[in-house]
């Protein structure tokens, strides 16, 4: 049997295009290691490579609340998101020329814990670009958390330098693991990008350390503000806000009034300012968290997000529900239809009421800085955790 010339021409091209289909999938096969499971909501990874997007926080749409501190060598980090059926992966990013290695958390927000065999390629190849915490070889480490971006007319979701090489503020913390030999180094870098977005209406804010000092991040008025004379805490409200500000007038330096408590020495905050009460306990236990990473973590276990529906916490967290009309200068009973319809939802424990679920912990890392590990505890169990080195 013969075959035309033409013939023969399309079948080499087609097997061609197949070959390159299966060599592109066996190189990006080869990129990362396969999710191995830890728990049930906790996976490793180990990649070799990824291909770098900076717009990649596009596509996340949910918020998020989270605490952060920094004390001595250690570093802690809540991240607070709804109580869904949702993995998250320990991911090791070796180093290459140009990128410093590291180890952080990162989750695919759409994506659930019993999926994670049906996740497509192209997402688990992607997944550093979603890294929510980390520190890099270098010992800087770097998390995000929420503010309230309407507080700002939302000005901060746009651009903060016009002109220089865009970054979504999802990629940030990616950004600076990959290329920091220092916090300040850091700094310097997120002053040449021009940083848009944030998560949903909410806007982001970063705090960056290493063992000499520690910078709160923050996007105000369409300017990269950088402090690292702050109290080393971070909860959801704008830290770098001076006397200065035209939001000032919303509250005095001292003695600010939230939800019907005066919490005395507190960065300026603005109307829907949360996390609140987590900021002053993690202010008044601060040392705690500079004695161990066992410290840190007990320190961090202080605002693990659940007791914001328990009726016994003292004071009672009003800032976490300053959302739509309510705000820090609304009465404490200005708030209880919200709570307890909250409240009433914490009680049934089911992960599938989307998308007004209560919120947890996902996740509490403990950083250290000196020695570039990570201790995590998940979804709010503080009775084992995982170590983690980055060798």
């Amino acid at each position: 049997m013969t075959i035309s010339k033409k013939a023969f021409r399309l079948f080499l091209t087609a097997l061609m295009a197949f070959s390159f289909a299966v060599c592109v999938s066996a190189a990006q096969a080869a990129s990362f290691t396969a999710p191995k499971k830890l728990d049930n909501y906790l996976y490793y990874m180990e990649y070799t490579d990824y291909p770098v997007d900076l717009s990649t926080g596009e596509q996340v749409k949910t918020g998020f609340a989270c605490s952060a501190v920094r004390n001595g060598n250690f570093y802690g980090r809540n991240l607070d998101l709804d109580y869904a059926d949702v993995p998250e992966f320990v991911i090791k990013v070796a180093a290459k020329e140009g990128r410093y290695a590291s180890i952080g958390l990162a989750a695919i927000l759409t994506l659930k814990s019993n999926e994670v065999d049906k996740v497509s390629e192209s997402q688990l190849l992607a997944l550093p670009n979603l890294t929510f915490d980390g520190i890099n070889e270098n010992g800087v480490a770097m998390n995000c958390n929420v503010c309230p971006a309407v507080d700002l007319d939302f000005a901060t979701l746009r651009s903060t330098n016009y002109g220089k090489p865009r970054i979504h503020a999802v990629s940030v913390v990616r950004y600076v693991l990959d290329h920091a030999t220092s916090a300040a180094h850091g700094v310097e870098l997120l002053k040449n990008m021009d940083i848009y977005g944030g998560y949903g209406t909410w806007g982001l804010h970063w705090m960056l350390s290493d063992e000499k000092e520690t910078y709160i991040i923050e996007c105000i008025d369409g300017e990269l503000v950088a402090r690292n004379d702050t109290d080393k805490i971070m909860t959801n409200f704008y830290v770098n806000y001076g006397s200065y500000s035209r939001y000032s007038k919303f509250a005095a330096q001292k003695g600010q009034t939230a939800a019907g408590k005066t919490y005395e020495n507190f960065p300026v905050l603005t109307p829907h300012a949360c996390g609140v009460e987590r900021y002053a306990i993690l202010k008044e236990h601060y040392a705690e968290g500079g004695e161990s990473a066992e410290g840190m973590a007990r320190l961090m276990e202080r605002v693990k997000y659940t007791q914001a529906y328990e009726s016994d916490t003292n004071p009672f967290w009003y800032t976490e529900f300053t959302d739509g009309n309510l705000t820090i200068a609304s009465a404490p009973m200005d708030f209880t239809p919200v709570i307890q319809a909250c409240i009433d939802t914490y009680k049934m424990h089911d992960r599938n009421i989307q998308p007004n679920n209560f919120w947890q912990t996902w996740h509490t890392a403990v950083y250290d800085l000196a020695n570039r590990t990570l201790r995590l505890n998940i979804q709010e169990d503080y009775s084992r955790h995982y170590d983690f080195k980055l060798d």
